[in-house]
């Protein structure tokens, strides 16, 4: 079914792969210690990827080298890259409190909007 450019972001994917019996045993045990289900635990996870968390990327980056899935090289230009990245935002995002004097600021020069 082809879906309009309006309605992306709405469709559901599921998720498929395989683990050993064992492996999936003790995930269960280790998720059920901590009061979540599968579904939230694999959904904090994609959400963490996804928004650039701080200990996730770390840990993708431990992972990667213990597997030696990057050189030493793109390792190191992929940490340089992230904090160039982390010191832009620093340098140039608003705090939520300059972002909402911003909007004031706009409300009094054009009430009407």
């Amino acid at each position: 079914m082809k879906q309009s450019f309006a309605d992306y972001g709405t469709d559901v994917k599921r998720i498929v792969f395989k683990v050993a019996d064992h492996e999936h045993a003790k995930l269960i045990v280790r998720l059920r210690h901590n009061a979540l289900t599968q579904s939230e635990f694999f959904k904090a996870v994609i959400s963490a990827v996804n928004n650039d968390n701080e200990f996730m990327l770390s840990f993708i980056q431990e992972h990667l080298s213990k597997k030696q899935k990057l050189n030493k090289q793109r390792i190191a230009k992929s940490n340089k890259m992230l904090a160039s990245g982390k010191q832009i935002v620093r340098d140039f995002s608003l705090s939520d409190n300059e972002v909402e004097d911003v909007f004031d600021l706009i409300a009094e020069e054009f009430p009407e909007l």
